[in-house]
């Protein structure tokens, strides 16, 4: 099994430097055995001149992730179908916000696992809200339909982009607990046992 560094404990630094945009963190898993080898890097997030749709992306301000233990407070949000979340909605709850993209091949075998755990304990208070890159909405709007998610989706705009940071990487997975405050990040691909233990903050 491949592992990869985890960055979560509270206290500790949410994302390290690692020398410019797009380069991914890797990570190991908990309890992993030393000398372990290393997993295929996830892709960047793409500039202006990288996108796929060749549309140019918004201009977004570089900031840095907020440190763990961080009070969060999350933005109004516009889901693509048109619902509006009021800002701190989550508040009370355990929030997970997915940073993905429908071009992002680890996205595309994530996604179906935060949704199932998603529809599993979504009475117990967890909330899964997955913010897309992509420029146009149809896009994700189809590509949702396609694959079946039933959690919220919206575009990753300027407001959630000054909540969370500048991600490093896809997919990017934030844990946000019932007070607000950040206590896990995962960039790039998770493996089933690390949706289990996600569990954990419930």
């Amino acid at each position: 099994m491949q592992a990869r560094r985890t960055l979560l404990q509270a206290g500790a630094a949410a994302v390290g430097a690692v020398g410019g945009l797009g380069a991914a963190l890797l990570r190991s898993r908990e309890a992993s055995a030393q000398g372990a080898s290393q997993s295929p890097q996830p892709s960047p997030p793409p500039t202006a001149s990288q996108s796929p749709s060749g549309a140019a992306q918004p201009r977004l301000p570089d900031r840095p992730a907020p440190a763990i233990g961080a009070l969060i407070d999350t933005p109004r949000t516009t889901l693509i179908d048109g619902t509006v979340i009021e800002a701190n909605a989550f508040r009370g709850k355990v929030l997970l916000v997915q940073l993905w993209a429908t071009w992002c091949p680890f996205c595309r075998k994530q996604n179906p696992l935060l949704d199932k755990l998603w529809r599993a304990r979504r009475s117990d208070g967890l909330e899964l809200l997955g913010l897309s890159i992509d420029e146009k909405p149809d896009v994700i709007k189809r590509y949702v339909a396609e694959h079946g998610y039933g959690f919220p989706v919206a575009r990753l705009d300027v407001a959630w982009w000054a909540a969370i940071g500048r991600p490093r990487g896809l997919p990017v997975l934030w844990v946000i607990d019932r007070e607000s405050r950040l206590k896990q990040i995962e960039i790039g691909e998770m493996f089933p046992e690390d949706i289990e233990l996600l569990e954990r903050w419930i």
